[in-house]
């Protein structure tokens, strides 16, 4: 993945987990976790680092 796709990647993994994504970046970021188990690997890690965020 070069910088650029990370980057909106991660953006819109913040949109998502902060509720803010709009149903398109929903789908996108939903899509993009089901299609490897490196993505779904992932998507729980930066799931549990943003509900960690929230408790503290």
């Amino acid at each position: 993945m070069n910088m650029h796709n990370q980057i909106n990647l991660e953006y819109a993994l913040i949109k998502y987990f902060s509720d803010k994504a709009t149903p398109e970046e929903e789908t996108f970021v939903q899509q993009w976790a089901s299609q490897s188990s490196d993505n779904t690997s992932y998507y729980h890690k930066i799931q549990r680092l943003w509900i960690q965020r929230i408790v503290l």
